[in-house]
């Protein structure tokens, strides 16, 4: 297993293997670019100046510090895919990789990044750039010879496809979903992003957790300190009935919902809280949150400076917060392979799509239908219409219908990797 440590003293991101070695060759790339922000691009020409293939140079060239932290990137995942390549080859290995032939480059480009991983046209763009400057720089110093790292012209559209896909399909699996919790910097973060992910609510809707009970139309609901009572009592009676409450049933009003064309408000509807994530609310409430007035569930960081409850962009503030971290694992190759790529342009809106995706799933599941016969009528998008407060006439209507018709077809591609990850 490799591993990669910030060294305060050359200033740059180093490598090393299991037993604390240095990756020599790597290294020594990464406090050259690291200190000298320059790289080595190929140019082909003759003694007239007219480019010829028979004939190369290797040029400088200034990359900007962001494009010299993909080049680590790219450099880490690669030798980590390779790490793992090797195990079974007696003529491939970490200490070998600066004579590896053009061949097995050319695979882990086009074979691992394309067709297997399904990544896009612009995250194989900066893998062949990083992988072109480091061999390249190693040619450079007489250490190998020039690689032709590229991308086969089978594979172009291929990529592009890939990235097609990823811009149009919105969908983030249980798995990642449960990648950004863990990497949640705090309990409200990690209860704003389950709030999503597990019960279907937009980033507004979030203000509309109240702790306390209240009416509407002279209806009396349950608040949260209700729900934690209850929990409280039956897990007092839990230990001579043995049962549990799975799911907490509680009443959004469409005030703190998305306004419809009159601005008048949302939808109000019942949200149905799992017992982990209300387990989650509880902990947030009783470790973590201010004690204050307010009657909101979510409340600003007390090193804010000014305590009171979340405002309607709070969801996305936390859900860009937590998914450079994530991303951040992502391209140093933390995350298994089956983990599909989260992108810069996910928004908090995923959470709540992916959730409504896997209720469609579920709900066309259980009725036994054809995913291409289910229309804006069928009792799926019904459900999943009434769980997400969504209209269901309209023109609309039909084209919700659709996307998540594509959602579950990128749900099923994802559970396929994943299966084919762990059975390989």
């Amino acid at each position: 297993m490799m591993y990669n440590f910030q060294s305060e003293k050359y200033k740059t991101m180093l490598m090393c293997d299991n037993d604390g070695i240095p990756l020599l060759l790597p290294n020594i790339y990464l406090h050259s670019l690291s200190k000298n922000r320059q790289v080595y691009k190929l140019t082909w020409v003759d003694g007239s100046g007219k480019r010829r293939i028979k004939d190369a140079e290797l040029n400088k060239e200034t990359l900007s510090k962001k494009n010299i932290t993909d080049c680590f990137y790219e450099l880490r995942k690669f030798l980590l895919w390779l790490e793992s390549y090797s195990v079974n080859s007696t003529s491939i290995s970490i200490s070998t990789h600066h004579n590896l032939p053009e061949e097995i480059l050319n695979y882990y480009i086009n074979n691992v990044l394309i067709l297997e991983r399904n990544t896009s046209e612009k995250m194989v763009e900066k893998a062949v750039s990083g992988l072109t400057y480091y061999y390249n720089f190693l040619a450079f110093n007489g250490l190998t010879n020039i690689k032709e790292i590229c991308v086969k012209n089978d594979n172009k559209s291929i990529a592009r496809e890939n990235t097609k896909r990823r811009n149009v399909i919105k969908y983030l699996s249980p798995r990642m979903r449960a990648e950004l919790y863990a990497n949640a910097r705090n309990l409200r973060v990690e209860c704003t992003l389950r709030a999503g992910g597990e019960c279907g609510l937009r980033t507004q809707e979030n203000m509309g957790l109240l702790l306390n009970d209240f009416k509407v139309g002279g209806k009396s609901y349950s608040g949260m300190k209700s729900f934690f009572k209850e929990i409280d009592v039956e897990t007092k009676l839990n230990e001579r009935l043995g049962k549990q409450k799975q799911e907490f049933k509680y009443w959004l009003q469409g005030k703190y919902s998305k306004g419809r064309r009159n601005g008048v408000g949302g939808l109000s509807r019942w949200i149905y809280i799992p017992r982990d994530v209300m387990l989650r609310f509880k902990l947030y409430y009783e470790t973590e949150r201010p004690k204050c007035g307010e009657d909101s569930l979510f409340i600003t960081d007390p090193i804010s400076g000014v305590v009171h409850g979340i405002r309607e962009y709070q969801g996305t503030r936390d859900f860009k917060d937590t998914r450079a971290l994530v991303i951040d694992k992502q391209q140093q190759g933390f995350l298994p392979d089956y983990l599909h790529t989260l992108e810069e342009d996910h928004k908090y809106h995923i959470l709540r799509h992916s959730y409504g995706t896997d209720k469609f799933h579920d709900a066309v599941e259980e009725d036994g239908l054809e995913l291409e016969n289910v229309t804006h009528l069928s009792r799926p998008y019904l459900l999943v219409a009434e769980l997400l407060g969504h209209e269901t006439r309209g023109k609309d209507a039909p084209t919700t219908t659709r996307k998540y018709i594509r959602s579950v077809k990128e749900k099923l591609d994802q559970e396929k990797s994943y299966l084919e990850c762990a059975n390989g």
